[in-house]
């Protein structure tokens, strides 16, 4: 029997964490009511794996999130821990960890006095850390008006950066740590797990349309590379975007309002690889231009639910990704919010009438897989008192999502070097001609050799303590290798290098 007790347990480990995006942080409400004290007027908004499991009025963050907000949450219970809206970072007690997470050279964006609200959009983006449990991230994007003129609102970033935090003290230990320093999009950055179920794919647009900027946040951190897909145009893109991945992670959807169009890829999510890419073009729906067309998907990746423009007739529509179908969905004229359970969109900002008395209220699409008015909107499903202000959807990740089973990538792997997990080694590192397998106690076990990609490229069932497979007949190019060794009733899988030259 293969005792490979450290590697199980540290994949246990990840998957149990599931709950850090179940709250949505609501800072924004009309003054004018009672108990909306200016300045604070915050909901906190819980989702367990039915619905909303309670909205607490009042909540006083400190914290104005017109338009861009975020929050993260404990892992195990759900509830709030940290706040932003990319400029001030919140605790749940409503502490100000800091005012300003911009660099001290970077003024206000617009040079507005209040520093509780920042026109972000779509900004602010929470991650834990997948090598230490007690520990998050915060990504977001600095932007400076000034070096744009004639941009406005939509802006650049002239940073994409990070805060660290400490989870158990509530507490911000850096912010300014700098991921590029190269413009991009504002905001939008997005995340999707790794196939192993700890890790995280991160992703930015850059500033021309066919630029993405991916990198991979793992336990030695997160690393950042231009990419550049063809069948895109090299066009700037200055206009709002939105991205986002489905509920599995194997579709990452792209909407640029600046053209009106909604892009479709298969991901990958061993490799981090976009491919398949569809364009729909919605511009004669939704108007061209930086029109506020906020969006939103639902869960399968088959809809998209969009805020039509004020000039094309306003309301909230449903686009069928399969049927190239519009249903008009009702007149709310709102940014869709996916919920974090994945179950429900919801619509904000809408109001109901009874016995002469006027309501803030909630709209929510119960079913927003279903085609059409199948998808089950109804109105006035939560009577709020903050204003229900959704003029952008909120960012989170799918902290749900875990390991993608048999796609040789999921399972964690260890680090680089001679690498041993319990009893099992494989050396050497990098290789060559050949490479060992080898346990401390001989046993009946299966060897796969996987490349970069997930392939497999090796097949072998064997016996004893040791194990040589000559790689010079391999479909192989330098690179790393993924190396599962299992039997019935434990698995590994441990990560090398190969130096391979024909």
């Amino acid at each position: 029997m293969l005792l490979l007790q450290v590697l199980i347990f540290n994949f246990q480990f990840s998957i149990v964490a599931q709950r850090e995006a179940d709250c949505l942080a609501m800072g924004y409400c009309d003054y004018s009511l009672p108990n909306c004290h200016p300045s604070y007027g915050s909901a906190i908004y819980k989702f367990n794996e039915e619905g909303i499991e309670y909205i607490e009025e009042d909540a006083r963050l400190s914290l104005s999130t017109d338009y861009s907000r975020a929050a993260f949450s404990d892992r195990h219970t759900g509830e709030l821990i940290f706040a932003s809206n990319g400029w001030r970072l919140v605790n749940r007690s409503g502490q100000v960890l800091a005012h300003k997470l911009y660099n001290d050279d970077i003024p206000h964006p617009g040079g507005t006095p209040d520093t509780t609200n920042v026109n972000n959009t779509l900004g602010p983006l929470f991650l834990n850390d997948p090598g230490d449990s007690t520990k998050a991230y915060l990504f977001y994007g600095q932007r400076r008006l000034e070096d744009f003129p004639g941009i406005g609102f939509a802006g650049l970033d002239v940073l994409f950066t990070y805060a660290y935090l400490d989870i158990p003290t509530q507490s911000l230990i850096s912010k300014g740590n700098t991921v590029l320093n190269e413009l991009t999009l504002r905001a939008d950055a997005a995340a999707c797990r790794h196939a192993n179920g700890r890790d995280w794919w991160l992703i930015k647009p850059g500033i021309y349309e066919d630029e993405n900027y991916f990198g991979l946040l793992d336990p030695k951190g997160v690393n950042m590379e231009k990419q550049t897909y063809p069948g895109l145009q090299h066009r700037v893109q200055i206009g709002h975007t939105f991205t986002y991945f489905n509920q599995q992670g194997d579709k990452m959807l792209r909407f640029v309002s600046l053209n009106g169009e909604l892009h479709v890829f298969d991901f990958d999510r061993c490799s981090g690889e976009l491919s398949n890419l569809v364009v729909h073009d919605l511009s004669d729906s939704l108007g061209r231009g930086t029109d506020w067309n906020a969006c939103n998907i639902s869960p399968d990746g088959t809809k998209f639910y969009v805020r039509r423009s004020p000039s094309k007739g306003g309301g909230t529509l449903q686009y069928d990704l399969e049927t190239l179908e519009y249903t008009y969905i009702t007149r709310i004229s709102t940014a869709p919010q996916l919920t974090p359970n994945y179950k429900h969109i919801l619509l904000g900002n809408s109001l109901f009438t009874s016995t002469g008395k006027e309501y803030q209220t909630l709209c929510t699409i119960y079913k927003p897989n279903e085609p059409g008015l199948a998808c089950n909107y109804v109105a006035n499903t939560d009577t709020v008192i903050n204003f229900p202000n959704f003029i952008a959807p909120s960012c989170f990740a799918n902290f749900r999502l875990g390991a993608l089973k048999g796609s040789g990538c999921d399972t964690i792997v260890s680090g680089m070097g001679e690498v041993k997990v319990g009893r099992v080694k494989v050396y050497p590192n990098p290789a060559r001609d050949v490479l060992t397998v080898e346990l401390e106690q001989a046993a009946n076990y299966q060897i796969n050799i996987y490349n970069a990609l997930g392939q497999r490229v090796y097949f072998a069932r064997t016996a004893g303590k040791s194990k040589i497979i000559d790689l010079s007949n391999l479909p192989l190019h330098s690179g790393l290798l993924l190396v599962e060794v299992m039997n019935e009733e434990t698995r590994a899988v441990l990560k090398t290098k190969v130096i391979y030259e024909k």
